[in-house]
């Protein structure tokens, strides 16, 4: 099996997912394992378009990527945070 595009690899996923159950040896583990391989095949071919790597700083030497957040601390503390 050959996934061809993003399309056929989420479809693949979800199939793979719902065969998650299946009895090792049965014809729905053997599906799933096809299925597994095309996905890690996929994966590894895709690799480098699917990474999030180093952004460039628009002013070299700020610091100043466009994922920081504008203040200090960790997203899910953000609430926690009182103005002074």
């Amino acid at each position: 099996m050959r996934i061809e595009n993003h399309s056929e690899y989420v479809a693949a996923a979800e199939r793979a997912n719902a065969l998650s159950d299946a009895p090792e040896g049965s014809d729905a583990a053997g599906e799933r394992a096809v299925l597994i391989e095309a996905l890690r095949k996929w994966d590894r071919e895709h690799a480098r378009e699917n990474a999030h790597g180093p952004e460039d700083d628009p002013e070299p030497g700020s610091n100043d990527n466009p994922d920081d957040l504008p203040v200090a601390g960790l997203p899910g503390n953000l609430g926690k945070l009182q103005a002074d």
